[in-house]
C-alpha cells in the first residue's frame, strides 16, 4: 500500500489558516472551542496542579476573549497544543494514525535530521533536550515557523532565531518536495558485529519509502533491514546472488547514488 503523502503548500496554507485564530488547549487537537469549554479545566488538570490548571483556564479564557473583540467567529477557533497543531492535519490526510506528542514526533522524523543553519519549508522545530523533546514548531521558509506557543498567544508566526529551537528534522510525506539522493560508497550486508552507518539509516529511509519494514531507522544493519533487503530484491527481480546484501544495482533500484 502506497504511503499517504500531502503536498507542502497545502501543509502551509493549513498553518498560516490558523495563525491569530486557534488557541492553546493543553491536550487539544484542534477540535472546536465551544465543545472543548466545559472541560478546559479538567484537560488541563491531565498534567498539572489544579492551581496550575485554574490559571491556565484562565489564560485560554483572556485570549479567546481577546480573539472575539477583534471579530474571530467563535465558531472557527479551534483548541491545541504545540502537538496538536499538526496531528488534527495529519490525522486527517492519513499521515499518522493516533495522537502524537512533540517528542513522538521527533522520534517519527528522526531519521531526517536536519542542521539548524539549513532550515527550510516544511521542517520539524524542536525544543528540548537529546532524550525529550517538549515542544514543537513548523517551518514555513528558512526564517519563520508557526507555532502553537503557549496559553497566551495562541498560534503564532514567529522568527526561528528567536525562538531557541535545538533541533530539526524533514518529514518525507511531502509528494511535490524532491529528495536528495543519497551516496553509497560501500556494499552493505550483515556483519559480526553489526555493521552501523548514516548510509545504513539510508537505506532503512528508502526501504520504508518502498513501503518495506526494515525495524527501526537506528542505521544498524540487523536481521530486520537485512530481510527488508531481500525481499526488496526478490520483489523487483534483480537477479541478486547475495541476496540481503545493497551493492551497486540493489543500491541503485533503491535510489542511492553508487559510488561504491
Amino acid at each position: 500500500m502506497a504511503k499517504a503523502t500531502i503536498t507542502l503548500n497545502e501543509w502551509l496554507d493549513y498553518l498560516k489558516s490558523r495563525v491569530g485564530i486557534d488557541v492553546y488547549v493543553w491536550g487539544g487537537n484542534g477540535e472546536k472551542i465551544v465543545n472543548q469549554m466545559p472541560h478546559l479545566c479538567e484537560m488541563e488538570k491531565a498534567d498539572h496542579t489544579e492551581k496550575e490548571a485554574l490559571k491556565n483556564t484562565d489564560r485560554v479564557l483572556t485570549l479567546l476573549n481577546k480573539r472575539l473583540l477583534t471579530g474571530v467567529d467563535i465558531f472557527a477557533i479551534c483548541g491545541e497544543d504545540c502537538s496538536g497543531l499538526a496531528v488534527k492535519y495529519l490525522l486527517l490526510k492519513g499521515i499518522i494514525k493516533e495522537d502524537k506528542t512533540a517528542n513522538s514526533f521527533y522520534k517519527l522524523t528522526e531519521g531526517t535530521p536536519v542542521k539548524m543553519d539549513m532550515i527550510q519549508a516544511g521542517d520539524f522545530l524542536f525544543q528540548g533536550s537529546d532524550s525529550n523533546k517538549w515542544h514543537i514548531g513548523y517551518a514555513i521558509s528558512d526564517k519563520y515557523a508557526i507555532e502553537c506557543q503557549n496559553h497566551d498567544v495562541g498560534v503564532v508566526q514567529t522568527k526561528i532565531a528567536d525562538r531557541g529551537w535545538k533541533y530539526a528534522t524533514r518529514p518525507s510525506w511531502y509528494s511535490d518536495v524532491p529528495k536528495e539522493k543519497p551516496v553509497l560508497k560501500r556494499e552493505l550486508y550483515v556483519t559480526d558485529p553489526l555493521m552501523r552507518g548514516d548510509d545504513v539509516r539510508d537505506c532503512q529511509e528508502l526501504l520504508i519509502d518502498k513501503g518495506y519494514k526494515p525495524g527501526k531507522t537506528d542505521g544498524v544493519y540487523g536481521q530486520r533491514t537485512f530481510d527488508a533487503v531481500k525481499s526488496f530484491q526478490i520483489d523487483e527481480d534483480l537477479g541478486i546472488k547475495r541476496l540481503g546484501t545493497v551493492g551497486r544495482k540493489t543500491a541503485t533500484a533503491l535510489g542511492f547514488i553508487w559510488e561504491g
